[in-house]
């Protein structure tokens, strides 16, 4: 009889922990612009964005009429417990309207999305030629708070659990997750010695952003290597924004050299700080576990062209001609079509982007039409502009 209950409680710790079925698993392309998974709306097939830094699921407004009518701030507040100052929130770029709705079910796999949380629409057709994927919706915290999951980025899979139990893997590295007001996951980073709380913002593809008066304080520290403007891209607006690279900041005991940042309202990390490790984020626990890979300190290359690429209906568009300073960039026009970089064609946008951030004195061959003519035109990269 003991050794009945003996071996009934080990094969019960086993199911738990030895074998714990995923709820659902997926793949991403690990050479993106972010982590896309496909699911489906109301009998269609789309791209989902993975935003651990979106409060709500977000759809886009091609969805607006399968939502019925808006949800007033009472009725939200009463679905959530969220109490709301006003219809109108704020983002890393100024305020946006709160467009609420009762949630209707979204399939991610085995997954059903729908909860009492309310879906916010917005325009996202807006960041598809910058993002590179035509995606139509958000995946939020509103979501995703209620699993563990599981992001090994050197293979593209991602798997959600439970979480029944606190997760109990190999992973050495691992630091406390605290929720902000908004309901963003944040973590306690060290920035020259000073203790800050940084978002874990997923649906970020940088590095990431910091508040002005904690970039104030590193220049006072000498901790910033240097600065220039740049474009910053959201669901609501365009604008421009300091960009910066640190010296060094500390995260879970571990040193990260030369990442390039933006300054913004919010703290955040992004997805290529935490693309460097595979993740756990074990959200029932408020955990975080970070598994390093070999090139976590590598040093971020930023373009060195000072051409700027979108994509527009599968093509690869000319959006800006701004040299950077060394380049030589000649015979290259806004609204150009890049057909191939080096002799490769059917180029991603990430893989055309990460070839303008070679090597100062590097020379790129560019396939361009531009109307019926298709030329040839070789460009030399320039200085790092950090």
């Amino acid at each position: 009889m003991i050794l009945r209950f003996i071996l009934l409680a080990v094969f019960s710790w086993f199911s738990l922990y030895g074998a714990e079925r995923a709820l659902y698993e997926g793949s991403f392309e690990t050479k993106s612009t972010g982590i896309f998974l496909s699911g489906e709306i109301n009998g269609q097939e789309c791209q989902f964005l993975f935003d651990t830094g979106a409060s709500f699921v977000v759809l886009d407004k091609k969805f607006k009429a399968l939502l019925g009518e808006p949800l007033s701030l009472k009725e939200t507040q009463a679905r959530t417990g969220i109490a709301f100052a006003s219809d109108r929130i704020m983002t890393p770029n100024g305020e946006i309207d709160l467009e609420l709705y009762k949630a209707f079910p979204i399939r991610l796999g085995r997954l059903q999305v729908a909860n009492r949380f309310p879906y916010i629409i917005a325009d996202l057709q807006a960041l598809w030629p910058f993002s590179g994927v035509p995606f139509c919706g958000i995946l939020g915290t509103s979501f995703l708070h209620q699993f563990r999951w599981e992001i090994d980025f050197g293979k593209g899979v991602i798997k959600a659990y439970i979480g029944a139990e606190p997760y109990m893997g190999d992973y050495r590295s691992k630091k406390p997750i605290y929720w902000s007001r908004a309901h963003i996951p944040s973590v306690e980073v060290d920035i020259g010695g000073k203790e800050v709380a940084f978002d874990i913002d997923l649906g970020d593809n940088g590095s990431g952003r910091m508040r002005r008066e904690n970039l104030a304080w590193l220049k006072k520290q000498e901790k910033i290597v240097k600065t220039q403007m740049q474009d910053v891209i959201t669901v609501n607006t365009r604008s421009q924004s300091e960009e910066f690279r640190l010296d060094s900041l500390t995260f879970a005991e571990t040193v990260y050299p030369g990442l390039v940042m933006q300054e913004s309202g919010q703290n955040a990390l992004g997805l290529a700080f935490f693309n460097r490790h595979d993740i756990v984020l074990d959200f029932p626990f408020n955990m975080l576990y970070l598994r390093h890979h070999k090139e976590f300190a590598q040093r971020q290359e930023l373009d060195k062209s000072g051409i700027r690429i979108v994509l527009l209906e599968g093509k690869l568009i000319v959006f800006s001609v701004k040299p950077m300073e060394g380049a030589l960039v000649k015979d290259v026009k806004k609204d150009d079509e890049i057909v191939g970089i080096n002799g490769v064609k059917n180029l991603s946008l990430y893989e055309a982007r990460r070839l303008l951030r070679g090597k100062e004195g590097e020379s790129i061959s560019l396939l361009i039409k531009r109307g019926d003519k298709v030329i040839n035109v070789d460009v030399v990269l320039g200085k790092d502009p950090l």
